[in-house]
């Protein structure tokens, strides 16, 4: 096996964009702009690059499926606008083969993280007096997006950094 650094510097890119918009969003509630246009800037450089996303067609129509989907959920405050635009920039690296994987992850990691915030906030008192911060209303659902992305991702072969290489003779098959 051979270590395509390339890939492994794109896969890593990917992962820590994910954990810089999931650390904000769990810190301070907001997902920078930045972060979501890095990620699709890193889409744009990988695709001429052959890096393992799936066609344009199906890259453009799961975000497009993403946006459709997530705009309306932010219009009736279900999640926030940083929320709907990073769900649409990692469904560009999904595309729409895992794009229900994605959205599956990400709900159960998003249900995950919804329990524990009940379940923190029945402790609120004593977590504050332990010197934890003070708990927030929400859940920063970019941290279940995350999750969620990064499991996709992985099933989708985004982080696969090694080739297997072979080498068929054909004068010795006669």
């Amino acid at each position: 096996m051979e270590t395509d650094y390339g890939r492994l510097v794109w896969a890593g890119a990917y992962a820590a964009l994910l954990l810089v918009a999931a650390g904000s969003d769990a810190w301070r509630r907001t997902i920078p702009n930045w972060s979501v246009l890095a990620m699709v800037g890193l889409f744009l450089v990988g695709l001429p690059f052959g890096w393992p996303v799936a066609s344009w067609a199906s890259c453009l129509g799961a975000m497009v499926l993403a946006l459709a989907v997530g705009f309306p959920m932010f219009a009736t405050k279900l999640v926030g606008a940083g929320d709907a635009k990073l769900l649409a920039a990692v469904a560009l690296f999904t595309g729409l083969e895992h794009m229900p994987l994605l959205l599956v992850s990400t709900a159960l990691a998003g249900g995950a993280l919804a329990l524990l915030a009940v379940t923190a906030r029945a402790h609120a008192t004593a977590l504050t007096a332990a010197g934890w911060p003070r708990l927030r209303p929400g859940v920063p659902y970019g941290v279940a997006i995350a999750a969620g992305a990064l499991h996709a991702g992985w099933n989708a072969g985004l982080f696969a950094v090694t080739q297997h290489l072979v080498h068929i003779d054909l004068n010795h098959l006669n």
